[in-house]
């Protein structure tokens, strides 16, 4: 298995170098996501500091409650995880060392995230000193995709801490005289706009991650055993459309090779000289077992028109000279055709035997009597080429059920295709619904046994088997993830600008319209995940409803029809962000400038991020990926 299995190969369709894949794959990404890490982390400590500064000690621990959040709720998942702990049940070294690892990072969760950064840059880097198909490659790739559960905390930082901080610092910021401090606006800022820079980063990479998972990829926070079960069931379960046509060689069906032709070539080869053609100059001393036959034509033989003449060698001899050349033809001697031009120097009874070795390969092969001739050149056929067959034709193959039979075939086959399609999308079938088994009444003896003559005399029509085939995603390449990332910037500026200045002047109708909102998309979760999912996970769904107050995600759940999901979503929440526009614009009450460019702001950063949309979806969306599942998964 190739180490970079599943990173985009191509850049806009053109093939990229192993090196530029580990280049724009992972190490730009990560130093991004460092850098971005780094200015957030500490613009929100400032931010805290300076709100316990200027006197304002709720915001102060409201926004440093928010920097903790995530860690706490990655340490809670990881230790209620019961495979993460140790094989032994007890309290023992190894559950004490699981504790403490966890509560140091828990403490010290900054300098986890920055370790697990740096870990990932420096095996980028030592990748791009190994060659291709190295032992050293691939340690360095499987070093860079090691799961951690740093990654979690990356991803709940994005709504536990980002998300939740933008509404509050723009709150802050929007109040009435809260210019007044401008060291404190300057980092409130830039706490802003990384957290928009965080936002947009998770949700580009964990976009259609659904779609991606069941054709390889994993989940990055999941134990080191689970990410190798993973990827051995899906080996062994699965395969690639390349693999399955590599297995399954449809048969040629060319007509296969006469046995009786290399047999007749070869002895024309012995008689006459091999294909090569060797010099005779070369060979002039080896005294060969048998005298050389070489056949030479002239450019008469090209000619079609003067082809068909027959020409007589003998036309210019006399009889005196006819007789003396037959006496010298018995006794094996060469005989001269043509005074002029080249010599054609062959045997006499060679010339019967070919003619005999011939006539008796075209009497031998069933498919003569098939054969048509157009040409001209009779005198070319032998006396007896169109004489009736010896042997009479083959009967004709009775039609007993042979039609019926191939309907039958084709109508179980139809049968087949219906109810694996109900079995797979109708949840809850009665039991017992398609099983056909034979009634408990009947004997033994009233069982009819289907002949199986049909099987084998070429009556069952070959028609192709129904294969399960699970479609899924590619990874995005870089220039696709670039787009889509601007997207969702401008995505979540145009939204968290709406919802923070609605809720500065009607902050009643916007924990109505957030609520709304919220358990619209609770319903649209359980209705999706009715068919294929188990409604068991209903706190999780609830944070999943969260997440989809800000952006959409492919996460957890599978989109049966994601089209209609993005265009359904982007649809409300557009329609809900021109109608907060409309009304804080028209019936609040503001003299300050600001307000009217944030009007401006929202207006452009939607339209921004809608042509970013349009143009990832029509242009530089990631191809399916098909894998075929093996019949002996």
């Amino acid at each position: 298995m190739d180490a970079l299995d599943g990173v985009p190969r191509t850049v806009l369709g053109y093939p990229v170098k192993t090196r530029t894949q580990i280049v724009m794959t992972f190490l730009v990404p990560v130093i991004f996501e460092l850098m971005v890490y780094i200015v957030l982390t500490t613009a929100d400590i400032l931010v805290t500091m300076e709100h316990f500064r200027n006197g304002n000690p709720s915001w102060g621990w409201f926004t440093l409650s928010l920097i903790w959040l995530p860690s706490l709720v990655c340490f809670c998942s990881i230790v209620s995880n019961p495979e993460r702990w140790p094989e032994e049940i007890g309290c023992d070294k190894r559950t004490g060392q699981f504790l403490f690892h966890n509560i140091v990072i828990l403490v010290f969760f900054p300098l986890a995230a920055l370790y697990r950064f740096n870990r990932r840059i420096f095996w980028s880097i030592e990748a791009l000193f190994h060659d291709k198909n190295s032992y050293g490659r691939a340690q360095s790739v499987g070093k860079i995709l090691e799961t951690s559960p740093c990654e979690l905390y990356h991803f709940l930082q994005a709504f536990l801490q980002a998300a939740p901080q933008m509404m509050l610092q723009l709150y802050i910021l929007l109040r009435d005289g809260t210019f007044r401090n401008f060291d404190t606006v300057t980092v409130q800022v830039i706490s802003i706009v990384f957290s928009f820079l965080t936002m947009a980063t998770i949700i580009t990479t964990f976009q259609r991650f659904e779609s991606q998972k069941i054709v390889g990829r994993c989940y990055p926070w999941s134990t080191p055993e689970q990410a190798t079960i993973r990827r051995k069931e899906l080996l062994r379960a699965t395969s690639t459309a390349e693999s399955a046509l590599a297995q399954n060689q449809t048969p040629s069906i060319a007509p296969e090779a006469d046995p009786i032709v290399p047999n007749i070539m070869r002895n024309f080869y012995s008689r006459y000289g091999s294909e090569g053609g060797q010099d005779s100059t070369s060979n002039s001393n080896v005294a060969p077992s048998s005298p050389r036959k070489t056949l030479n034509v002239d450019v008469i033989n090209f000619d079609r028109q003067l082809s068909k003449a027959h020409h007589d060698p003998y036309v210019n001899y006399t009889d005196d000279d006819k007789l003396q050349v037959s006496d010298t033809v018995d006794g094996s001697e060469t005989v001269k055709l043509r005074s002029t031009g080249r010599s054609v120097s062959f045997k006499l009874r060679d010339t019967i035997e070919e003619l005999e070795e011939m006539d008796h390969y075209l009497r031998s092969t069933e498919d003569i009597r098939n054969m048509t001739d157009d040409s001209d050149d009779e005198y070319l056929k032998p006396d007896s080429f169109d004489a009736v067959p010896k042997k009479l034709a083959p009967p004709t193959p009775e039609a007993n059920g042979g039609v019926f039979h191939r309907v039958s075939v084709f109508r179980n086959m139809l049968l087949h295709n219906a109810e694996a399609f109900i079995k797979e999308k109708v949840p809850r079938l009665p039991e017992g619904m398609f099983e056909h088994g034979e009634p408990t009444g009947r004997s033994n003896s009233d069982r009819k046994v289907p002949p199986t003559g049909d099987q084998t005399d070429g009556d069952a029509i070959s028609l192709p088997s129904r294969r399960q085939m699970i479609v899924g995603l590619e990874q995005d390449d870089m220039i696709g993830k670039s787009v889509l990332f601007v997207g969702w910037v401008m995505f979540l500026l145009m939204r968290m600008l709406s919802l923070s200045t609605f809720y500065v002047f009607f902050p009643l109708y916007f924990w109505m319209l957030v609520g709304n909102h919220y358990l619209l998309m609770i319903a649209c979760i359980v209705y999706e995940v009715r068919l294929h999912e188990k409604l068991e996970r209903y706190f999780f769904y609830l944070f999943l409803a969260y997440m989809y107050v800000f952006s959409l995600l492919e996460f957890k759940i599978r989109f049966i029809h994601v089209r209609w999901w993005y265009i359904g979503y982007i649809g409300i929440v557009l329609l809900e962000n021109v109608a907060m526009l409309v009304v804080w614009f028209n019936l609040g009450v503001f003299e300050s400038w600001w307000f009217y460019f944030m009007h401006h702001t929202i207006i452009v950063s939607g339209v921004l991020s809608l042509m970013c949309f349009l143009f990832y979806y029509a242009f530089l969306r990631p191809k399916d990926k098909v894998l075929f599942v093996n019949d002996n998964a």
